[in-house]
């Protein structure tokens, strides 16, 4: 496994150029930002000759699970995604994560920000047919949300019908990078030196945190909630 996706070249992919002080390559921390998050955008293009109106690139919101360097996708056996990420050429593929932890107001509007984390990876599909890591992939992908917990052994065993309907895609994390930011507002500070603007417009920061709430049963439910699916647990930092 990488232990670090640092650029060997300015023209690298995977290079930050803009405040790239706020840029982070170790796996440590790209790693923590795909764990702790629940929601991927998958970006990529459809191969020569597919049957679609244009060559238009795709990004699509897709669940996701990760083990060690690899992300694994999954979705239906004849989906338009699954079908162009699973072909011989191995496609490229680029995965993109993100959060946002605060909203930044200044007093400017150009000063505006937000504070985030966001992790970008490449790499190329690869169409999972091993038995055992389509099954590993499956399990990642299902216990992703739940905080380390094993939804995927909570759960009724998939059948045959439910892994023939299912491909696994693997992207092997080839190049990555994450951004984040931290701190305050940074307004002008002739703004921050200006008595009118001071009382006229608000400065400040407005954290943000999703917060899972308590499970609601479906009406067929006899089964005792898992600790796992109660608030404390599913709100509990990795």
């Amino acid at each position: 496994m990488a232990t670090d996706f640092t650029p060997t070249s300015h023209k690298a992919i995977n290079q930050v150029h803009r405040l790239k002080d706020r840029a982070r390559y170790d796996t440590e921390s790209i790693h923590a930002i795909l764990d702790n998050n629940l929601l991927a955008h998958v970006g990529f293009t459809l191969p020569p000759g597919a049957a679609d109106e244009d060559d238009w690139p795709f990004v699509m919101p897709m669940c996701y699970g990760r083990i060690e360097d690899i992300v694994y996708l999954h979705g239906y056996v004849s989906g338009r995604m699954m079908k162009a990420l699973a072909s011989e050429e191995r496609p490229k593929v680029c995965i993109t994560v993100s959060q946002v932890d605060a909203l930044i107001v200044a007093m400017s509007p150009f000063h505006n920000s937000m504070n985030y984390k966001s992790a970008v990876v490449f790499g190329h599909g690869r169409l999972v047919e091993s038995p055992e890591e389509k099954d590993r992939a499956l399990a990642a992908i299902t216990n992703q949300p739940f905080r380390h917990a094993d939804r995927w052994n909570d759960s009724r065993p998939p059948n045959s019908i439910d892994l023939k309907s299912t491909k696994v895609i693997a992207v092997q994390i080839e190049r990555a990078s994450a951004k984040m930011r931290t701190g305050g507002v940074s307004d002008d500070i002739l703004d921050k030196e200006d008595p009118e603007l001071l009382k006229k417009h608000y400065s400040g920061i407005i954290p943000m945190k999703t917060v899972f709430g308590a499970p609601e049963p479906t009406a067929y439910n006899i089964a005792d909630t898992p600790a796992y699916l109660l608030p404390d647990a599913m709100n509990k930092e990795n």
